[in-house]
């Protein structure tokens, strides 16, 4: 039973780290410089998720000051988002679908209900981290399962 839930507690931050690498990996060769911005904004995004799985496996110390600066950080990314995607732009490395911009107000809902995830919720204890990045990939992988490439 044990390692069931180990596992179970390791499934948000395999998550994010795939997402991260993946988003990295997919900047090499881009030329529209609108697709290169939102890139960016979602390695932005990845990287502060980063900080909050690198203290649930204890490879930094926890920190609550940080860890509410990198919640606060996906939160504004997060409403950066639908601004970020209004022009259709492409590239052959995009990891955009074009449904994004048939669906743009469900997509956009999206991103707004990561932005409320981090808005309504607090990191001040060790304890707090795991919902709040539970909650954080669950969002990620909703938008990205439907969205992305």
């Amino acid at each position: 039973m044990l390692k069931k839930t180990y596992w179970k507690s390791l499934t948000p931050l395999v998550i994010v780290l795939t997402l991260g690498a993946t988003i990295l990996w997919a900047h090499n060769g881009v030329k529209d410089p609108i697709v290169i911005k939102r890139m960016k904004l979602m390695s932005s995004m990845a990287d502060n998720t980063k900080v909050l799985g690198q203290m649930i496996k204890k490879q930094i110390p926890f920190d609550a000051e940080l860890a509410m600066e990198a919640l606060t950080s996906i939160g504004d990314l997060a409403k950066a988002t639908p601004a970020a995607f209004e022009i259709n732009a492409s590239d052959p490395k995009t990891g955009a679908k074009q449904i994004i911009w048939d669906e743009f107000k469900d997509f956009s809902e999206l991103a707004n209900q990561l932005a409320d995830i981090a808005a309504t919720n607090s990191i001040s204890t060790y304890d707090d981290l795991r919902p709040v990045l539970m909650q954080t990939a669950r969002s990620c992988k909703a938008c990205h399962s439907k969205y992305r490439k």
